[in-house]
């Protein structure tokens, strides 16, 4: 009988170790969707987001360069009450796409019926366990490490602070 239990412990415990990569993929896919939803909420390009949102209180471009790549590029920032949008721009505003976008004082709202004041565990249902928690923000990334959204929490544990961010390698 012992041996059967430790033979089955053992068989129990290799099933799970396999069992996880399997999860934090369909975790991935599930923030790459996430992601994916949230970015079409404000359309692919800079005209878009000012279609939706309207005229921003403040547009800034910043210009950049890569040692590794020598395509220049600019990082152009929208700056609305309580909401920033920045996209990077390649080849003069041809191609477009999201840096960030936070939302901090606005009603706002990401994919899925996320947005800000919502409590801790209707985002929980929405986006599943964060990777990472520090203090009062939950963290989920993909597994390339350059795509994250980020949620900080008020003292009554609903969202405040909604930050979704995708840097370019």
């Amino acid at each position: 009988m012992g041996r059967f239990r430790h033979f089955f412990l053992i068989l129990t415990a290799m099933f799970l170790l396999a069992a996880q990569p399997c999860a934090a993929a369909e975790a991935d896919e599930r923030l790459e969707a996430f992601l994916d939803e949230t970015a079409a909420l404000y359309g692919p390009t800079e005209a878009d987001v000012v279609k939706k949102l309207g005229s921003p209180r403040q547009r800034q471009a910043v210009s950049f360069s890569n040692p590794y790549d020598a395509t220049p590029y600019e990082i152009i920032t929208l700056t609305y009450d309580g909401l920033v949008v920045s996209l990077y721009s390649m080849e003069e505003g041809q191609r477009q796409f999201f840096h960030q976008i936070r939302i901090f004082a606005a009603p706002g709202c990401f994919a899925r019926g996320v947005c800000r004041g919502i409590p801790r565990e209707r985002l929980a249902i929405a986006l599943g366990q964060p990777e990472e928690v520090e203090g009062n923000v939950w963290r989920y990334s993909d597994l390339s490490g350059y795509n994250e959204v980020s949620f900080t929490f008020d003292a009554a544990g609903l969202v405040d602070i909604m930050t979704w961010t995708a840097e370019a390698d």
